[in-house]
């Protein structure tokens, strides 16, 4: 069995979702998207901008993600793969 992972551990992995969270925001909104993609996920621009800094994102948060974006669940998770499940048109790949 695993030990469970201590608090850097987390905090590595959370920052590594946080930074491919943001990969995803400027690829589809850009650099200063960042308002634009919380108002399409319907949370405040703070809250989102909590998230890539480092806090945990909920998992519904997580799922509209996937769904307004088209990022790819394996990408989010692992970093690994594609990014997006189709070609949706990003501004960068």
């Amino acid at each position: 069995m695993k030990k469970p992972l201590r608090k850097s551990g987390c905090h590595v992995l959370k920052m590594d979702l946080a930074n491919r969270v943001r990969e995803i925001r400027i690829a589809m909104y850009g650099n200063h998207g960042g308002s634009m993609l919380a108002e399409a996920l319907g949370i405040p621009f703070r809250t989102w901008h909590n998230y890539e800094s480092g806090c945990t994102i909920p998992a519904h948060t997580i799922l509209q993600l996937i769904e307004v974006t088209g990022a790819h669940p394996h990408w989010l998770l692992t970093g690994e793969g594609e990014r997006f499940q189709d070609r949706r048109t990003a501004l960068t790949n």
